[in-house]
């Protein structure tokens, strides 16, 4: 007969072998049917609210889209709070959020119900990260310039991230919650490094979006393209250990991730069985992965026909290509100033021709659905997974590229104005 000690130690010893129980998921927040989300959505520190920006058809817009930020009760499913507006951030200390509104820069208190406008001069770029460095709030920018503030309001001289050697100063970058390191896109991999000085630079190699540190500044989360190339997966990289970890059995598209203070993961989640907002708790249970070998750096040049091989380029001296996503809601955006440029150019006899590609990763219903909508004269071209991982389109969607006489002198992340598109194409 086995002892009550025996059956004791037995189980003892099942129970420590046994492997973490892994992530757990719960769903947040139901978008519904034909809802856009413009950019990255926010949670707050707790978890309880979420920020995001809901793309709203508007005739009263010059494009017939409008963009209304919204903050989400999550307990309740209530809305506290729309404004017209894009790009928020919660403070630290989870009371405020800062986003672009109809008063250039604004901070809301959303629990005294209070908004400040003009905090900061304009110009200095949107898709703000905030953190509390030496005890003040620090604000940065998509264009790498960041300011403190006293108050509500920006305290000049507003600065900028500092150049370092091989990697200048990086693209669209996100802050730490400390306010002393940054993630940023070098040559389309993700680098963390410092936001005023060039010390422990670590280029992950990995071509993923943007980057957001936990609270204790020792991992980073993002999205990438799914090893098939059929969607998204969110992955999470310790910094100390240099190993990676992905979200598991998630059959869609997972975007955009956000931590909470206590490590859980907040993202948006397109796919077949839910469309919306999702919570992953236990995440750090997931086994761990040395990373990848650091993939190639991009070809100093590169072609059309390395890019579009399966289509010949008109010949013209300039080609645009915006490459787009139907999971991006700047996407619609993109294609209607994309438009308006095209005009523009064909008033002025230019010689140029304008197409556009989608994400190889997207399913062709929801591609062809969304063409539909947006009813763009702009012809569509193929682009297959090898031609996208020569762009940083994987960095940020939209990305548009320009081509002279057939090959890539630059590309914009992210959607650009008309003004925009017409000054660079102008340029070259």
């Amino acid at each position: 007969m086995i002892s009550r000690v025996s059956i004791l130690l037995i189980a003892l010893l099942f129970g420590a072998s046994r492997p973490p129980a892994g992530p757990k998921y719960a769903r947040l927040f139901t978008l519904k049917a034909k809802e856009g989300v413009f950019a990255y959505a926010r949670i707050s520190p707790d978890g309880n609210t979420l920020v995001y920006a809901s793309e709203k058809r508007d005739t009263r817009h010059p494009n017939g889209l409008g963009l209304l930020e919204t903050v989400v009760d999550l307990t309740s499913k209530k809305i506290l709070y729309t404004e017209n507006g894009i790009d928020a951030y919660w403070s630290p200390d989870g009371k405020r959020v800062i986003y672009s509104g109809e008063n250039g820069v604004s901070v809301r208190d959303v629990w005294n119900k209070q908004t400040i406008g003009n905090v900061a001069p304009p110009g200095l770029g949107d898709y703000y990260s905030w953190a509390t460095r030496d005890g003040k709030d620090l604000i940065l920018t998509i264009d790498s310039r960041y300011y403190y503030l006293n108050g509500d309001k920006a305290v000049q001289p507003i600065q900028k991230v500092k150049s370092c050697d091989k990697v200048g100063t990086g693209e669209r970058p996100l802050i730490s919650k400390d306010g002393k390191r940054i993630t940023t896109f070098v040559e389309g991999n993700i680098v963390v490094r410092g936001l005023d000085n060039c010390d422990d630079i670590f280029d992950t190699g990995i071509k993923g979006a943007k980057a957001d540190f936990s609270w204790d500044g020792r991992y980073i989360a993002f999205h990438s393209l799914k090893p098939e190339g059929a969607g998204y997966d969110i992955q999470i990289v310790d910094l100390k250990e240099k190993t990676i970890r992905t979200l598991p059995n998630l059959k869609g598209s997972a975007l955009f991730p956000s931590w909470t203070k206590d490590g859980r993961l907040c993202f948006r989640y397109d796919g077949p069985e839910y469309r919306g907002f999702m919570m992953a708790s236990n995440v750090l249970d997931i086994p761990t992965k040395p990373l990848p070998a650091a993939a190639e750096p991009l070809p100093k040049s590169r072609t059309w026909e390395d890019i579009f091989p399966e289509t010949p380029r008109e010949k013209h001296a300039l080609n645009v290509v915006l490459i787009w996503a139907p999971w991006s809601a700047h996407s619609g955006i993109a294609f209607d100033e994309l438009g308006q440029a095209r005009e523009y150019f064909a008033s002025q006899h230019t010689d140029i021709s304008f197409a556009s590609a989608a994400d190889p990763a997207s399913g062709e219903a929801e591609i062809q659905r969304q063409m539909s909508a947006f009813a763009s004269p702009v012809q569509r071209i193929a682009l297959a997974p090898k031609g996208l991982a020569l762009t940083e389109a994987r960095n940020q969607m939209p990305t548009t590229l320009l081509f002279k006489n057939g090959v890539l002198v630059d590309r914009r992340l992210g959607a650009q104005t008309a003004e925009q598109l017409k000054e660079w194409i102008e340029r070259h």
